[in-house]
């Protein structure tokens, strides 16, 4: 059963009108700014769910990330592994030994590629932020 009293809305007449208690923040209001609230959550909980899904999808894609960078370091420590048992056995032939090389060679050639690019990026980056701080201050010192 409603209460007949004033709106605790700020935005309301003082008008004496049949109020509600709104379940999100259990103020005593009239029906039109209940109305207004439900909208409110209404609007919240779609943010929350839209957000909800944004971060599953970008976890999927850091577990795929991980996963990729895991199977490479497994295929790396293998590698190795290789390499030792071959270097253990003294009757290893030419090609073994410069196969195993290559693939360590070119390991490491793409491992130093990846860690360039990244670095790269990195130094455009910084690059970038120090230009807009900088066209910023001209702006500031300009004013």
């Amino acid at each position: 059963m409603p209460e007949i009293g004033s709106c605790t809305d700020e935005t309301c007449d003082d008008e004496l009108k049949e109020l509600y208690e709104c379940h999100c923040c259990l103020h005593l209001v009239c029906l039109y700014h209940l109305n207004g609230h439900v909208e409110i959550i209404k609007k919240n909980k779609q943010q929350i769910d839209k957000l909800r899904n944004k971060l599953n999808t970008i976890i999927n894609t850091l577990q795929l990330i991980i996963n990729e960078k895991l199977s490479t370091i497994k295929y790396e420590q293998n590698l190795i592994e290789q390499t030792k048992q071959i270097l253990d056995v003294s009757s290893s032939s030419i090609d073994e030994l410069e196969d195993i090389f290559e693939k360590i060679k070119q390991t490491i050639i793409l491992n130093r590629s990846e860690m360039m690019v990244k670095v790269e990026s990195l130094s455009l980056e910084t690059t970038n932020h120090s230009s807009i701080c900088k066209s910023n201050k001209e702006n500031i010192n300009s004013n």
